[in-house]
């Protein structure tokens, strides 16, 4: 994933070369063409590892509560706009103070699927505008602007739309220095 991520990156800075810099339009025409986001419908993926539950301590100076990911598997599908992850998760630590569905006693299935609508939460439709085809697509139906911005000497178009919960969703691309 992070490859199509540094592709989406990447094609987006070609297609500044050749576009005015503050055409969000075309640039983010320009991107979803090279990375064929109209035509992917899902995506699929699997792994193992570790994760934490966000902001869950039993206290501030305590680590995130940390579960073992003994299988993880997600599928996107862009045109329903939905999401599903199903995996099997043991407790990583013995914090039987922490919070977050924790302590788990043996391993514990988890399914948790996402179907975007009016109802659905900002932050479980985010999960869906992270991905590179996923912020393309919302970017070219949420009047998307885009912003040249210089950080530690790079220059960086910053596409940008409003969320469904007034924030900024931003995504910097470099830019080309023969601009």
């Amino acid at each position: 994933m992070l490859e199509k991520s540094v592709a989406v990156c990447g094609l987006t800075a070609a297609s500044a070369r050749s576009t005015s810099w503050h055409d969000a339009d075309a640039i983010i025409g320009h991107a979803s063409g090279a990375i064929s986001v109209h035509t992917l419908k899902t995506v699929q993926y699997s792994a193992t590892g570790l994760d934490f539950t966000l902001a869950q301590p039993p206290d501030p100076t305590s680590p995130w509560p940390k579960f073992i990911n003994k299988t993880y598997s997600r599928s996107i599908n862009f045109e329903t706009l939905a999401s599903r992850v199903d995996r099997i998760c043991t407790q990583g630590d013995n914090s039987p103070r922490a919070r977050g569905d924790q302590p788990l006693v043996s391993e514990h299935r988890r399914t948790h699927t996402i179907i975007v609508n009016a109802a659905t939460p900002w932050v479980d439709q985010l999960e869906l505008w992270m991905m590179p085809h996923g912020f393309l697509r919302a970017a070219a139906t949420r009047n998307a602007t885009v912003e040249l911005k210089t950080v530690g000497g790079e220059r960086y178009n910053v596409v940008t739309f409003i969320g469904d919960n007034n924030a900024k969703v931003a995504s910097p691309t470099s830019v080309s220095t023969s601009q």
